[in-house]
């Protein structure tokens, strides 16, 4: 599963190049399946060669794509990876020459942690049941993550999903033509979101410039994050499956008021995920 290429690296975000390798490690890690059988058919249907050794970042895309649209297990592989494959493309093209941020012992930690985790089945096949990354959602996910900033007059609203290798946006509002928009995520390294996955509770970040886990994040030191509110989204059955979030361009001191606010939200928007589940499984 060796990539025969050495990584591109973009100095200003310490990113890597996703490569072949990446795309069969998230199939290894994340899904029940053969891997090398769903590596063939995802490579078939993609018109890509399967045995190649170095696929580039177009027909690593094409892979990806096919892999979503197989459904279950390989679809969140895939759209992990296509978040990752456009952060890095968008990145690049904005220009990736800045000094790379300094190393920090606990950003290395975190990235260790957010990386290396082993996926839960059980989250994963919820996510999959719930399915929200449906076309049908996007206008109303985006409605919340509008009605969250202004609620709370921040200049970003999000509803985002956390997958094994990237967060993926399901609902956005503000930040337009950023990378990460364009994106539709962000890497799973860079995730303020995934701590609440982890821990079950609402996270808050008053300051990323100060605080010990993302003062050398690269969307705070180079994106302009600088303060992160976020509760997350619990399933009835006890699964979670992202964050109801804010970010803003300015430090803040999130209320408890305002964490209730978006505890309120998220809960809103997992009845209306489970009401949906349960008109299609009745229809």
């Amino acid at each position: 599963m060796n990539d025969v290429r050495s990584l591109a690296k973009l100095r200003s975000h310490g990113l890597h190049a996703p490569t072949r390798a990446d795309l069969r490690r998230a199939l290894w890690l994340g899904t029940t399946e053969d891997v090398d059988a769903l590596w063939e058919r995802a490579c078939a249907d993609a018109e890509v060669p399967a045995h190649q050794p170095v696929l580039g970042l177009e027909e690593l895309d094409s892979v990806a794509r096919a892999l979503v649209a197989m459904g279950g297990l390989p679809s969140l592989a895939g759209r992990a990876q296509l978040v990752r494959i456009a952060a890095y493309r968008e990145i690049a093209a904005r220009g990736s020459d800045a000094p790379a941020p300094a190393w920090d012992w606990a950003r290395s930690a975190m990235d260790t942690l957010l990386k290396d985790r082993s996926p839960r089945f059980e989250r994963l096949d919820e996510v999959i049941s719930l399915d929200p990354f449906a076309d049908e959602l996007r206008v109303e996910l985006n409605q919340a993550a509008a009605r969250i900033a202004q609620r709370l007059g921040t200049a970003l609203g999000g509803v985002s999903i956390v997958l094994d290798g990237a967060q993926c946006y399901v609902g956005r509002y503000g930040g337009d033509h950023t990378w990460s928009a364009e994106a539709g995520g962000t890497p799973i390294e860079w995730s303020y979101c995934a701590t609440s996955v982890r821990t079950r509770e609402p996270y808050v970040v008053p300051d990323a410039s100060t605080d010990v886990l993302h003062r050398v994040n690269p969307t705070s030191v180079r994106d302009g994050v600088r303060s992160y509110a976020g509760a997350p989204l619990v399933t009835s059955s006890g699964e979670v499956l992202g964050n109801c979030c804010v970010v803003d361009v300015t430090p803040r001191d999130f209320t408890d008021d305002d964490v209730a606010v978006l505890v309120e939200e998220a809960a809103a928007i997992v009845a209306d995920l489970e009401r949906r589940r349960e008109e299609r499984r009745a229809g």
